[in-house]
């Protein structure tokens, strides 16, 4: 059964015959792996999938850390705001060269590449010099890019519960939305336990690992697609013998 063990999957190109839509049907799936994968999926959206837009948070510890302290004020307001500008704008424009790598490619690698995006941007805001503003562009850009690559596989865990369907995408809409306080997170911990950007950061790329371990392991290379409405299997299989016999009639 696809999405327990690793599996590599080469990525195919525009002119291979390959059916995406041809994943694994949920009918056989028990409803404890259903819902243990869509507890998953709604950590992966609530801890890394819209963090940053909450950089209004992040500022404040920044700040604190000494980050552009060696400018004036204003041009260290205007480094703030290129760093939360390339992060913003990156989750923004990142979806549609996501959108081909997630056809091609399929949940697993898409998530793959987002966990390995969001540990660069971690480790980049965390280690950079607190004066290299490019070096922290580059590294809110990762992190903005991560967002959107960690979600959209999510989606697909919406159709594990068929007629549900639309309450399961409002759980992880909701939960990208509680994303943005991740950073708000930050400050909380920044205020009361006086952990600075290193350590923050650092602490943050653990969720990276969580999101690469468990999309490696637990997201399938197609994405789930429920079993087709009952009425259109009927229709498929031809009428039933009792139509066949008024037909004849």
């Amino acid at each position: 059964e696809r999405g327990w063990g690793w599996e590599p999957r080469k990525c195919g190109g525009p002119g291979e015959n390959r059916e995406m839509d041809s994943g694994p049907h949920v009918q056989s799936m028990s409803a404890r792996k259903r819902y243990m994968l869509f507890g998953v999926a709604c950590t992966h959206v609530l801890l890394a999938s819209g963090e940053a837009y909450g950089w209004t948070a992040l500022r404040p510890v920044l700040k604190d850390s000494g980050v552009f302290d060696a400018s004036t004020e204003g041009d260290k307001a205007a480094k703030m705001n290129s760093v939360a500008t390339m992060g913003i704008a990156a989750n923004a424009l990142c979806k549609f060269p996501l959108g081909l790598l997630l056809d091609r490619c399929g949940p697993r690698a898409t998530a793959l590449v987002g966990a390995v995006l969001m540990m660069t941007g971690c480790l980049v805001m965390a280690l950079a010099d607190k004066n290299d503003q490019y070096f922290l562009m580059f590294g809110y850009f990762c992190l903005g890019c991560s967002g959107p690559f960690l979600q959209m596989p999510c989606f697909q865990f919406s159709e594990l519960f068929g007629a549900r369907k639309a309450s399961a995408m409002a759980y992880l809409i909701t939960c990208f939305e509680l994303s943005t306080g991740v950073f708000w997170v930050f400050g909380e911990l920044h205020d009361t336990l006086g952990l600075d950007r290193k350590t923050l950061f650092l602490g943050y790329a653990g969720v990276a690992v969580y999101a690469f371990i468990t999309a490696l392991f637990l997201w399938p290379d197609l994405p789930y697609r429920a079993p087709p409405p009952q009425h259109t299997v009927r229709h498929m299989s031809g009428p039933s013998p009792r139509a066949a016999a008024r037909q004849l009639r």
